[in-house]
């Protein structure tokens, strides 16, 4: 089978995570990124693998994602769906974030980073986007979705929420620059980030 097939049979069989919300469109949101066969990708706080399953199916058995998360059930379940669906590109990998080289992968070693509703979730967000500085290549993207910092019955605590200007102060700190805003819906906010 080519990989073209192989790509587009994977993007067919790729399920939403089991009790995820759809609030957000992974798929619509990788199909809109500048993502090609071959890129390795670094999925922060990978989850149940909501976005990391559409990204193995869009870099192909030549890419590679590396799905982190600080959590063993949510590593198990990334590795067991991965086996499900045949996809070998998926590395799963226990990691915390918010130490030092967190993500325990190479320096300038990843096309893009993925982070979609990391930040809200945790106190060192200042590390976690230097993490993702670090590990980025020169002419690397980072996807960075959380929520907004509005009032409305869905989502987590506002308290916890980080308001966008906060964020862009934060993002500019860590030396990154804002390629693009993304329209992602009215709970999330989205941007592309850059060296």
């Amino acid at each position: 089978m080519t990989e073209e097939k192989k790509e587009t049979r994977a993007k067919r069989t790729v399920p939403l995570s089991s009790g995820e919300v759809q609030f957000l469109n992974p798929q619509n949101i990788v199909a809109g990124l500048e993502m090609r066969l071959g890129m390795k990708v670094a999925h922060f706080g990978c989850g149940t693998g909501y976005f990391t399953f559409p990204i193995a199916a869009r870099i192909g058995e030549t890419g590679k994602i590396w799905a982190l998360d600080i959590l063993d059930y949510k590593i198990d379940m990334i590795r067991a769906q991965a086996k499900n669906l045949g996809l070998r590109n998926v590395i799963e990998k226990k990691v915390n974030l918010e130490e030092k080289d967190g993500s325990t992968l190479e320096e300038a070693s990843a096309d893009w980073v993925i982070m979609v509703n990391v930040l809200y979730q945790n106190d060192k967000k200042s590390r976690i986007l230097g993490e993702a500085k670090r590990i980025l290549k020169e002419d690397g993207h980072i996807l960075l979705i959380d929520w907004k910092n509005s009032h409305n019955s869905f989502g987590p605590e506002m308290g916890t929420r980080i308001a966008h200007e906060d964020l862009i102060k934060l993002v500019r700190k860590n030396g990154l620059g804002i390629k693009k805003e993304l329209d992602i819906n009215k709970f999330y906010f989205g941007m592309i980030l850059g060296k």
